[in-house]
């Protein structure tokens, strides 16, 4: 759907600074195998971002108070573009920072920033940089009587037509939740990201996601071997995407964005599935 023009009203809070998590997400774009395109109005990412095998984000702890998430426009007549150069500081020092200082250095960057978690808004993320756009890292460290931190910045060497997108997607950890054998329910208790489900002893149907947040999205990985579980249409908790059942063979994988249907009920839409 491309953009029709709407009023825009003040929300609730007006410009009081909005909350954002300390878990700065680092994506480096040469391990992403798909990246979300946006939708017609050119802000919201629509998918999940897929990383290659054996590859995944990682976070880097921010102080709260630090992060800044600055967007500018800039440009002659006709020829106005963004540039969004985030920072935050990383207090102390330690090898695992100056590793990845030293190994995140002069690499292609995307970085996301979830905002809202703590206002009780639907949580999403803010990702700056893209695959034709991405950042690059810079760093200033203070040691001295005063502190030990480090300022931690990026630089966007080419311009973008566009503002960073909001992406409710789930990210790619190193850590991946276990689902038990033979369950027919999902307990996503731990939040959004990646479930892996199990070979079963026996056939088993997915019926339903317990302990989910509205607006989060959850990503159930395929288990293949000689059962692997299986979504079906016809399940009352599932909207799939044209009614296509989904079995969760091996490399396969399914995103389900969680839908309130009140007194704390869900239904979980697919958004994407791979």
């Amino acid at each position: 759907m491309s953009y029709v023009k709407v009023n825009i009203r003040k929300k609730p809070g007006g410009g009081a600074p909005q909350a954002k998590s300390q878990e700065v997400v680092v994506i480096d774009l040469a391990d992403v195998a798909i990246w979300p395109s946006r939708d017609g109005k050119g802000v919201l990412m629509v998918g999940d971002i897929q990383m290659k095998p054996g590859k995944y984000a990682t976070i880097i702890e921010a102080t709260a108070s630090t992060i800044s998430l600055p967007v500018t426009s800039e440009g002659e007549e006709d020829a106005v573009s963004f540039t969004s150069l985030p920072e935050f500081s990383h207090p102390g020092s330690s090898l695992e920072f100056d590793e990845f200082i030293t190994n995140m250095t002069n690499r292609n960057l995307a970085i996301g920033f979830k905002i809202g978690a703590c206002d009780g808004d639907v949580p999403y993320y803010r990702f700056y940089g893209t695959p034709c756009t991405p950042l690059s890292l810079m760093v200033e460290g203070t040691n001295n009587n005063e502190s030990t931190s480090n300022l931690v910045k990026f630089q966007q060497f080419q311009k973008s037509r566009s503002v960073p997108g909001r992406y409710s997607g789930t990210v790619t950890f190193a850590t991946v939740n276990a689902v038990a054998a033979d369950a027919t329910t999902v307990d996503v208790a731990a939040g959004s990201g990646r479930y892996q489900l199990q070979d079963n002893s026996i056939a088993i149907g997915i019926t339903d996601i317990l302990n989910a947040t509205t607006g989060l999205q959850y990503t159930l990985l395929g288990s293949g071997g000689t059962n692997p579980a299986t979504i079906a249409s016809s399940a009352a908790n599932f909207i799939l995407a044209g009614a296509v059942d989904w079995q969760g063979l091996a490399g396969t994988q399914i995103t389900f964005e969680a839908i309130d249907q009140g007194a704390g009920d869900h239904v979980f839409v697919e958004r994407s599935r791979s």
